[in-house]
């Protein structure tokens, strides 16, 4: 009897080994499969159009022996996420994104392959059917971006930038006005160049046409091109959003009470949180600044410790100033600030975002976004770099001041004195994008 026994258990085991060996062998395929599908499709995510599935499928395709277009994946772009059968296979594809909704698509690809295939001795003991499965997640490499898509946005009310007297007022790049744009009559009519013109007056790579999207119907304010060319105008477009939730990288673990603590030994202002007061006049220091419970912002003269021209790259100067509700009036009149310390294209391979600005030089959309508004003074000299995103500000500006901007200004509604011999411009910088960041390169993260 113990030897019946023993040589049971030895079949059982025997049994075991085998068919688990089998599957074991079967999952580690599955693996590498899962892991090339989801390496391929991610590299495939994009503004431009999602083809991460499409590529994945043709990946798991030659590794399974089927074929697509197969079940509702029927071509590039439309090939939804779900779970496909194919070829004893089931393959499940699934989206999400890596830094809360900054973009207007994924970035991370999961790939889950199971396979049932039939037993070979565990049928003996009533196991007809093996199941091995394996999964992959990956992401695109390097950092994400959403584009700046508005030299000029107003995005619940009229960008109402009036001329007159000595004054010119232009806009190189495209506009949104929730309203309506342009000056209050057509001898203060606001210019705006028939293509799109770079932030030192060269055009942008292939000739981009400029456009005017408005929310509403039609536009009864008065505008002209520059060149006498046509400024295509398209109503009833939803006011950009998509910087509401970006995922801000983290602050210097500090928080200042007094400006004589927020300085440093050449009185500079440091990156940090800011309670109950700003930086104002003098020089800050590359990085990240947020500002809470400050009833006026007033930044005074103050400028970046390292200074590049208006318009380009300040990787080792940039500065990025956070406001949330807790603030009251944002007085920018002589500020002279660069955010943007990242112009590289999407394949540049060196050091992204170094200062951690996002391109961005004044930011708010928070679930407690900022709503006190944005002044500039008589005789102002403003002159800011980078993405302004302040969508429940009111911003207003003296007939007799000349500030200058370069990137992407997106407030409430706009209202710009004419009268002046202030000369007011907003130029556009050509691919302007915010960056993402880029805490990790990409590929397998699990």
């Amino acid at each position: 009897m113990i030897v019946v026994a023993i040589i049971v258990a030895l079949t059982v085991l025997g049994v075991m080994v085998f068919d688990a060996g089998l599957a074991m062998s079967d999952r580690r395929n599955l693996q590498v499969y899962a892991d090339s599908a989801a390496l391929a499709g991610a590299r495939s995510y994009g503004p431009g159009g999602n083809n991460a599935h499409w590529v994945a499928m043709q990946y798991l395709g030659s590794s399974l022996n089927f074929s697509v277009p197969t079940g509702s994946c029927s071509g590039a772009g439309n090939c939804p996420a779900g779970t496909y059968s194919v070829s004893g296979y089931t393959v499940t594809l699934s989206d999400t994104w890596r830094y809360n909704g900054i973009f207007n698509y994924p970035s991370v690809l999961d790939v889950v392959i199971s396979h049932q295939q039939p037993s070979i001795f565990a049928r003996m003991l009533g196991f007809s059917t093996l199941t091995s499965a394996a999964s992959a997640r990956a992401t695109t490499p390097g950092p994400q971006f959403n584009g700046a898509n508005y030299a000029v946005a107003a995005v619940n009310g009229d960008a109402l930038i009036n001329g007159g007297g000595a004054a010119f007022q232009t806009v190189t790049g495209p506009v949104y006005a929730y309203g309506s744009f342009g000056a209050n009559n057509g001898p203060h009519s606001t210019g705006v160049p028939g293509v799109q013109t770079n932030y030192d007056g060269t055009t942008c790579p292939g000739n981009p046409t400029n456009f005017l999207n408005n929310g509403g119907t039609s536009n009864s304010l008065n505008y002209h091109t520059t060149d006498s060319s046509t400024l295509p105008q398209t109503p009833n477009i939803a006011p950009p959003n998509n910087y509401d939730n970006v995922s801000w990288p983290a602050l210097p673990a500090v928080v200042y009470t007094s400006a004589a603590a927020a300085k440093d030994s050449s009185g500079n202002w440091k990156p940090g949180t800011y309670n109950g007061f700003a930086p104002s006049g003098g020089f800050m220091n590359g990085g990240v600044y947020k500002i809470i419970n400050t009833p006026s912002v007033a930044l005074g003269n103050v400028t970046n410790t390292i200074q590049t021209p208006s318009g380009t790259s300040d990787p080792t100067g940039a500065v990025a100033i956070l406001l949330d509700g807790s603030d009251g009036g944002l007085d920018i009149s002589q500020a002279v600030l660069n955010g943007l310390d990242d112009l590289n294209v999407p394949g540049y391979t060196g050091t992204r975002d170094p200062m951690g600005t996002h391109n961005f030089v004044i930011w708010s959309g928070s679930a407690s976004p900022y709503t006190a508004g944005i002044t500039i003074g008589p005789h102002a000299g403003t002159d800011m770099s980078g993405i302004i995103y302040l969508p429940k500000s009111p911003y207003v500006s003296d007939g007799n001041s000349s500030p200058s901007f370069a990137g992407s200004l997106i407030v409430d509604s706009m209202t710009v004195h004419g009268g002046g011999n202030g000369a007011q411009v907003f130029k556009w910088v050509c691919g302007l994008n915010a960056v993402a960041g880029q805490p990790y390169d990409g590929g397998l993260i699990r």
